[in-house]
């Protein structure tokens, strides 16, 4: 990758100065801390008040922005991903003063909030960071701990994920909020595992890999048991796509047969399973099951002509009667989510919100 490049050049793709490899660790365990936090706040625990944990999250917010202070660099090889990326970044701020307040408690929410507040529309920063070996390996090992949150909120909240009462809000919400930011992570770890250099073991993968995929087993078993239809759709693409990789690169061909009796076992078990008491019955009750055409056609019909173009802003609300909305304190019936990618967006950014999205994510895939 870097044979034609000179050695000054080469030498800085492989290391960092030690005041950066600092940085890069503060911003990283800053992340952590914040999201850790937010995340026990989602649980309503009573062994940590709701300000203690926001007052977490104020020193992992100061850890990394100190840190990306310190790495960030507005630098790129490509002009146009700098064209668009500026664009997009003074797109993104624009859209959150549009629709910012700033009373004490939309402050807090812009602040602490990792689902409704403002710290997402600014996420792409993150490619401003060195493109350099060790930028990567700590965002590795970022995830590998990201897969111990996980798995320890599985092991501290089991009785409240395993309820039996398949239609507990309060589960289903976990399900999703520890899944969205501790386990999907993995995915990324096992997207790039013929990268990662650790001793071989089972199947010929490292013991890392192994672990990451257990983290996606355990997020698709709760996704199945929850019937979340789009974790458990983002768990099985995740897996069919590293089995896809597997086979490419592996030499290990024994192994990939077996590997193949094992799926194909799997998908006969299920079928086998559907009419008798499993965990894949609440699943396959709601497996044609429609819960979004509604909250899309109430989204579509609040939306004016410019709204389309430029989204509603920050906070952008549609008033949905049919859904209850645990934001929605005063009752008017109207919420901020969507739960569909592509109108998320459009409802606080717009077609232009999407379409400047689109033109730095198409390029990268």
């Amino acid at each position: 990758m870097v044979k034609n490049i000179g050695i000054s050049q080469a030498s800085a793709f492989y290391t960092l100065s030690k005041k950066k490899e600092g940085s890069l660790k503060l911003f990283w365990w800053g992340f952590i801390i914040y999201t850790f936090f937010y995340s026990w706040a989602s649980t309503n625990s009573p062994i940590l008040s709701a300000a203690a944990g926001q007052g977490f999250q104020i020193i992992g917010l100061i850890m990394f922005i100190a840190g990306a202070a310190s790495l960030f660099k507005f630098k790129f090889d490509n002009g146009y991903l700098q064209a668009v990326f500026s664009l997009f970044i003074v797109y993104n701020l624009v859209v959150v003063l549009r629709g910012a307040k700033f009373d004490f408690n939309s402050i807090k929410i812009m602040l602490f909030s990792v689902g409704l507040g403002a710290l997402p529309y600014f996420t792409p920063l993150v490619v401003l960071l060195p493109r350099n070996l060790k930028v990567y390996n700590e965002l590795f090992k970022t995830i590998l701990i990201f897969g111990f949150c996980y798995l320890f909120y599985v092991i501290v909240f089991y009785s409240v994920l395993h309820d039996p009462d398949r239609t507990n809000l309060t589960a289903q919400s976990l399900v999703d909020i520890f899944m969205a930011l501790w386990a999907v992570p993995a995915g990324f770890y096992l997207l790039n595992y013929y990268y990662h250099t650790e001793k071989k073991s089972l199947f010929g993968l490292g013991k890392k890999n192994l672990f990451a995929i257990l983290v996606i087993l355990v997020a698709l078993f709760f996704s199945i048991y929850r019937a979340r239809r789009s974790s458990i759709f983002i768990c099985v693409t995740m897996g069919m796509s590293v089995f896809m990789m597997y086979f490419i690169y592996s030499k290990n061909k024994a192994m990939i047969i077996v590997l193949n009796i094992v799926m194909v076992g799997a998908i006969i078990l299920l079928f086998t399973l559907r009419n008798t008491p499993s965990i894949f019955n609440f699943v396959l009750e709601r497996g044609d099951e429609d819960t979004r055409t509604g909250v899309e056609e109430y989204m579509k019909a609040d939306m004016s002509d410019v709204e389309w173009i430029i989204g509603k802003g920050f906070n952008g609300k549609y008033f949905c009667p049919t859904v209850e909305d645990v934001n929605d304190i005063a009752g008017l019936g109207y919420r901020e989510v969507v739960e569909t990618g592509y109108l998320q967006i459009i409802l606080t950014s717009g077609v232009v919100g999407l379409v400047l999205f689109l033109l730095i994510l198409v390029p990268a895939v």
